[in-house]
C-alpha cells in the first residue's frame, strides 16, 4: 500500500512537471511565430487550436492545485474560480499581443481558451459515476459539440486546400462547397446559381461607395511558373461602363504601388472576359521581377463609386 501510494505520488509529480514544461515552452508562441495572414487556412486553424490545448493543460494544473491545496472547496466553486482565472489571463494575453509581430486581439482566441478550460472540467476534473443519469451527460455532449465547432475551420480549410490543388490551374469557379472561403472582402454577397460564365455558379459582389471596394483571392496555389496568362470573367448589368482594377502581388511585396501589378479594365453590360499576360504581371514591379512562384494575392476593386453596383465574378484560371 505504501509503495503504491509513493508510485502514484511520483507519477503525479512527473505529470505536473511535464505539463509545466509544455506550458513554459508554449507561452512565447502567443507573441511570436505563427502562419501569418496569408498562411494556409489549415495551418492557421491548427495554430489557433493551440489556445484550446494550452488552456486545457493550464486548467488541469489549476484544478489539481486547488484540489490538493483546498480539499474542502466544492468542485463547482473550484471550477468557477479556474474559469475566471482563464478568462482574465486569456484577456490579458490578447491585450498584450498588440504591437507584437503585427498581432491584434481576437475575441475568438478568448473563447478557445475557455473551451480548453471546459474540456478539462468535463473530462479530467469530474468524478466518474457508475450510475450516470442521461441529463448528467449534457455537459460532455455540449463541450464535444463546441469542440467540433472549433475544429470546423481546420477541416474546412484542409479539405478546400486539397480541392484547390486538384482544380489548379483553375483558381476559383465557385462550383465547390467551401470555395467562397478562399476570398475576402465585406462586399461579397453570395454565390449565385444560374447566371455563370462557367459551370453553374458565380460570386455576387455588392460594390460600395467607399474609397476602395472589392474582393480578394487570398488562398490559392501560388506557383504560377509554366503558365502564360490569367483569365477571369465579370458580369456587369449596368448600362454605363464601369472601371475595375485587378491588383496582384507576391510574398515579397513591400506594400508600395510600384511594387505590384495593377491594371484597370472597362466593364460593359453583360459578360466581360479578360486575359492578362503573366509576363506583364512579372515585369510590373518597378525595381524587380514579381516572383511567379510565390504569388500571394489577387484583388478586384473599384475606386470611389457614386452609387452601389452589383457584379458577378467567375472562372478565374491560368492557361499555358
Amino acid at each position: 500500500m505504501i509503495l503504491k501510494k509513493l508510485t502514484v505520488t511520483g507519477n503525479t509529480g512527473y505529470q505536473t512537471g511535464l505539463i509545466l514544461l509544455l506550458l513554459i515552452a508554449g507561452a512565447p508562441f502567443f507573441f511570436l511565430g505563427g502562419p501569418g495572414p496569408h498562411g494556409a487556412r489549415s495551418f492557421i486553424a491548427l495554430w489557433n487550436m493551440g489556445h484550446v490545448l494550452f488552456f486545457s493543460l493550464a486548467s488541469f494544473l489549476f484544478c489539481r492545485f486547488f484540489r490538493i491545496r483546498f480539499p474542502g472547496v466544492s468542485q463547482i466553486k473550484r471550477e468557477l474560480f479556474v474559469f475566471l482565472i482563464v478568462l482574465v489571463s486569456g484577456t490579458l494575453i490578447e491585450a498584450l499581443q498588440m504591437g507584437f509581430d503585427g498581432r491584434s486581439p481576437d475575441v475568438y482566441d478568448i473563447l478557445r481558451n475557455l473551451l480548453g478550460c471546459l474540456i478539462t472540467f468535463v473530462f479530467f476534473d469530474s468524478v466518474p459515476s457508475r450510475k450516470l443519469k442521461w441529463w448528467k451527460s449534457l455537459p460532455v455532449l455540449s463541450v464535444l459539440f463546441l469542440l467540433l465547432v472549433a475544429l470546423y475551420p481546420l477541416f474546412r480549410g484542409a479539405l478546400d486546400e486539397i480541392i484547390a490543388e486538384q482544380q489548379f490551374p483553375v483558381l476559383s469557379d465557385f462550383e465547390t462547397v467551401f470555395e467562397e472561403n478562399r476570398w475576402s472582402g465585406k462586399e461579397m454577397s453570395s454565390i449565385e446559381k444560374g447566371l455563370a460564365r462557367h459551370g453553374n455558379h458565380a460570386l455576387k459582389i455588392q460594390l460600395g461607395t467607399d474609397l476602395y471596394s472589392g474582393v480578394g483571392l487570398r488562398y490559392f496555389p501560388g506557383n504560377w511558373l509554366g503558365y502564360t496568362s490569367l483569365h477571369f470573367s465579370i458580369f456587369y448589368p449596368g448600362r454605363e461602363s464601369l472601371r475595375i482594377t485587378c491588383r496582384i502581388h507576391d510574398t515579397a511585396h513591400n506594400n508600395e504601388y510600384t511594387d505590384r501589378f495593377n491594371r484597370s479594365f472597362m466593364l460593359r453590360q453583360g459578360w466581360n472576359d479578360f486575359v492578362i499576360s503573366l509576363t506583364d504581371i512579372q515585369h510590373a514591379p518597378l525595381n524587380r521581377l514579381l516572383n511567379l512562384a510565390e504569388v500571394e494575392n489577387v484583388k478586384f476593386f473599384v475606386v470611389q463609386l457614386d452609387e452601389k453596383q452589383t457584379i458577378l465574378l467567375d472562372y478565374i484560371y491560368l492557361e499555358k
